[in-house]
């Protein structure tokens, strides 16, 4: 008897034992489980959580325009680089003008703005503000609202922006797309995205971040749109109008910077182009986007007198600090080569010109660079006059704002 109790309770802790060992295994498997599935550095952090950023290069001057298109433009194979010029546009006339609110409304109360729009964090959906004709509707409601001024530059402040002296000559001035000033209560928000043309970003006042992604990341970036194959958040609304954003009423809106659907094209919504729609910036999902992970990324903390230049097709996102915000930018198409005859020639034009004294609009025949086609199909190149003069009649006339809503 004492032998089979003995055998009895040796059978019971080998099964102890055995289930020990098996719950041991499964705990092991489940942690390494685990340790596959847990979310990445940076998950459900804001927008370039994942990793350290690098800052872009700086530069104290503006280069004279044969060194900026070489050095920055034309660089890196033509892909381009980043760079800030600090301070570069403290010596204009919006830098003191622009200062205070009470100062626009004494100055520029009636100028017409041409869109304000709804919700900080852009989402390209939040529609335009009704009954928001001037500026001074919008400086005497946007510090008590969510609401947000994406406009072209009112025509009798145009005198106020100069052109940077690397665009003076060099064919720069020739295809100039258009301008917009943006203006807010501080804490916007952009979407992820690119711009067809080259940028120069100027801030009056207050202090933005910008973010930017090499274009190499493209072929990634936007594949399997509109669908959980991507990896990013990557929308394109023009080939699925039912993407993030499409679900307002029929609307009819014009082409804009992001390669969207041309002037004419009816779309299901206010929003537009091509995005990282699915992408909250502020608690980036590393889970459902796990792409973003494996992103290296710069940026460049704008103060107020500050320009960036963006080539064509950078990816980047802005957010504004707290904080009265204003910044103007100008789109131009950069010459397919640059024209140093040009610099030789242009005498009248060694002071840089306001945009008051140029013309816009120039759009080309395709692609991303300004040419002017012999016996093509392309609007005539956009002309600028001598400072303070008004651009030249008869030329390509400024546009408004094409869509736009980006550099928030």
């Amino acid at each position: 008897a004492a032998a089979g109790v003995r055998a009895l309770m040796a059978a019971r802790r080998r099964r102890r034992a055995m289930l020990l060992h098996r719950a041991l295994a499964l705990a092991a498997a489940v942690g390494a489980v685990g340790s596959e599935d847990a979310p990445s550095r940076g998950h459900l952090e804001p927008f370039g959580g994942w990793a350290a950023g690098s800052p872009i290069e700086e530069r104290p001057d503006v280069p004279e325009p044969e060194e900026f298109y070489t050095n920055y433009c034309a660089s890196d194979g033509g892909a381009g680089k980043p760079v800030v010029f600090r301070g570069a546009a403290s010596g204009m006339g919006a830098a003191t003008h622009w200062a205070t609110d009470d100062q626009l409304l004494e100055r520029y109360k009636g100028e017409k703005v041409s869109q304000v729009e709804y919700n900080l964090k852009e989402t390209r959906s939040g529609g335009n503000v009704p009954n928001m004709r001037t500026l001074g509707d919008f400086v005497q409601a946007y510090n008590a609202s969510d609401i947000y001024m994406v406009s072209s530059v009112p025509k009798g402040m145009l005198k106020d922006m100069d052109f940077l002296p690397c665009l003076r000559c060099g064919g720069f001035l020739r295809y100039l797309d258009v301008n917009n000033m943006w203006m807010g209560r501080g804490g916007s928000k952009s979407v992820i995205h690119y711009d067809d043309q080259d940028n120069i970003n100027c801030m009056l006042a207050g202090r933005k971040r910008f973010i930017f992604m090499h274009p190499s990341y493209k072929a990634k970036f936007e594949a399997h749109p509109n669908s959980k194959d991507n990896k990013f958040g990557w929308v394109d609304t023009d080939l699925d109008r039912s993407a993030k954003g499409c679900k307002r009423r029929p609307r009819i809106r014009p082409c804009n910077a992001d390669g969207c659907y041309r002037s004419g094209t009816p779309s299901s919504h206010p929003g537009y182009g091509a995005f990282m729609g699915n992408l909250d910036v502020d608690s980036v999902d590393l889970i459902n986007y796990p792409g973003w992970s494996d992103v290296q990324w710069s940026y460049v903390d704008l103060q107020p007198g500050d320009c960036v230049y963006i080539p064509y097709q950078w990816y980047h996102q802005v957010t504004a600090e707290p904080g009265r915000s204003i910044n103007v930018h100008v789109w131009y198409w950069r010459p397919a080569k640059f024209d140093a005859a040009s610099c030789a020639a242009d005498a009248a034009l060694a002071v840089s010109p306001t945009f008051a004294d140029c013309s816009f609009g120039y759009e080309p025949p395709g692609g991303h660079l300004g040419v002017i086609p012999k016996g093509g199909r392309s609007k005539p190149p956009t002309r600028c006059g001598t400072r303070g003069a008004g651009p030249p009649l008869g030329r390509a006339r400024r546009r408004r704002r094409k869509g736009g809503g980006e550099e928030l």
